[in-house]
């Protein structure tokens, strides 16, 4: 064999193995970002009655985290502020009036009996009911938006409780054409 032969042997070898790393660097990139982006915590639904014209917001936890709605009042005003906000709008998308609350303020009266007005327990589901107000016959379609702006306080491990710190933020917006 020559030494041009040998020569380009090493550097087929070389290169081959410089792609089999960069294969493998980029699939680890891949997996970082992605487990980044992370699995939705707490799942959030709404849904909408036309005939009782109720909006009901439903979270489910999925997780082991047990999750606090309640806000906290600092210096800077109040923080984890988890609420509702409805837009009402005309047929061309003119803001006639909003209407906005903290979502525990109309949980479901099954959930309030049973004290879980500011939390969220694992893998739980709690569910909020909100009367639309329509307070003018212009009103053509409203936009919610919820945002999440929730506590950790604890977690659920092999079955008990423990004491944990943290925080999970989330939103979602939907439109709902009024008929």
């Amino acid at each position: 064999m020559s030494a041009r032969g040998e020569v380009s042997g090493i550097v087929r070898r070389n290169l081959a193995f410089i792609l089999y790393a960069m294969r493998k660097v980029l699939l680890l990139l891949i997996g970082v970002i992605f487990s980044m982006k992370g699995v939705a915590q707490i799942n959030v639904r709404i849904n909408y009655d036309n005939k009782s014209k109720e909006v009901s917001l439903f979270l489910k936890n999925e997780s082991n985290k047990l999750y606090v709605f309640r806000p906290i009042e600092t210096y800077n005003g109040y923080e984890f502020l988890s609420s509702i906000t409805f837009s009402y709008k005309d047929r061309e998308g003119n803001l006639l009036y909003e209407t906005y609350s903290l979502i525990y303020e109309f949980q479901h009266y099954y959930y309030q009996s049973m004290g879980q007005a500011w939390h969220l327990e694992p893998y739980a589901e709690n569910k909020y009911v909100y009367n639309l107000e329509n307070r003018n016959d212009s009103v053509y379609a409203v936009d919610i938006w919820v945002k999440i702006d929730a506590r950790i306080i604890a977690e659920l491990v092999e079955g008990k409780s423990v004491s944990t710190s943290g925080t999970y933020k989330t939103e979602l917006r939907k439109q709902i054409l009024l008929e």
